[in-house]
């Protein structure tokens, strides 16, 4: 990714971080049950990329440790608000296309609406294979 890409849509980001969930309300009374079945299969050591205001959080099964990743240091602030309620859920400013974890890190890899904010998305896919164990999950969509 470019700097000059990477700092153009984190600067968007950051801008709407505060409004985002609302911008976004009119959409979220469909995507509960979508977020449901996403995260239903996940476990162990899970990896999410892309984590914004952490909307997802909620909704993932208990017993798992979470990480979460997105590259606008005011979005992961919103998310840090949602997963004070909860245990096991480690938040930090990071980019998608090159991470910080070591190979093969995590049992389940998760992104939602992610790609489409990936400059080179072939660089975060390959980037989530390499931090995600052999054999383990990764369950993406960009509905």
């Amino acid at each position: 990714m470019t700097l000059y890409t990477m700092n153009t849509i984190q600067k968007r980001y950051n801008r709407i971080a505060r409004l985002y969930d609302l911008l976004e309300y009119p959409m979220e009374t469909g995507f509960s049950n979508w977020r449901k079945d996403l995260l239903k299969e996940t476990g162990g050591k899970t990896l999410e990329v892309g984590i914004g205001t952490g909307k997802n959080i909620p909704y993932y099964p208990s017993g798992i440790e979470l990480t979460g990743i997105d590259f606008s240091p005011k979005m992961i602030e919103m998310a840090e608000k949602k997963a004070k309620n909860y245990h096991n859920v480690n938040l930090k400013v990071m980019d998608a296309e090159s991470m910080e974890f070591e190979k093969d890190s995590f049992d389940t890899v998760v992104t939602s609406c992610v790609f489409c904010s990936v400059p080179d998305p072939v660089k975060g896919l390959k980037e989530i294979k390499r931090v995600c164990k052999k054999g383990g999950k990764g369950n993406q969509t960009n509905k």
